[in-house]
């Protein structure tokens, strides 16, 4: 019932606001502040929120007040998001299942929960498969930012396990990226 109502709000915003240039430039132009924005961000890095410092804050600020941001989120919001990641698994097995996989995931990521479709497969998948890993730290949606030391030891530690296994693997690595991007 909750995925069901945010659902269905994700879908009146999309009408109300993304679809709406007249709407969506307004709320750009005079509702998005530095410091909503901020307080925004803030809510999604749950491990050290002071790392939201004044560079990110403008790095995201000052786009949406150009010529054409308007368009831009409009689209980004609006058109087909392309294949989900399980579209590409089912298309693509027979490369992907030779493809080592790394996971890192927030454990407190409100964007995308790894209890989401996303995160279920991918923990599934880990469960099943050995090229597939994934691990959790503590962070929100952008684990890579919020929580730097536990998110590189993650891959740190997966690339030694990958580098003592090397081989063989190596080679069927190079071989399945050459198939998805000759």
């Amino acid at each position: 019932a909750e995925r069901f109502l945010i659902n269905r709000l994700f879908d009146v915003l999309d009408n109300l606001i993304f679809k709406n240039q007249a709407l969506l430039g307004y709320v750009l132009e005079e509702v998005v502040t530095e410091d909503l924005l901020r307080k925004t961000l803030q809510g999604l890095y749950k491990f050290s929120p002071e790392r939201v410092d004044d560079v990110l804050v403008e790095s995201f600020f000052a786009p949406a007040k150009t010529e054409g941001a308007v368009d831009a989120l409009s689209q980004i919001y609006t058109n087909n998001p392309g294949k989900t990641p399980m579209d590409l698994h089912n298309e693509y097995d027979d490369i992907l299942s030779n493809i080592p996989i790394k996971l890192v995931w927030g454990d407190d990521d409100a964007i995308a929960p790894v209890t989401g479709s996303v995160g279920q497969f991918y923990t599934k998948l880990s469960e099943g498969e050995e090229n597939v890993s994934i691990d959790m730290v503590p962070a929100g949606h952008v684990p890579f930012d919020d929580n730097p030391v536990q998110t590189n030891e993650a891959f740190l530690q997966w690339l030694e396990k990958l580098d003592e296994n090397s081989g063989t693997k190596e080679s069927n690595v190079l071989a399945g990226l050459g198939k998805l991007w000759p």
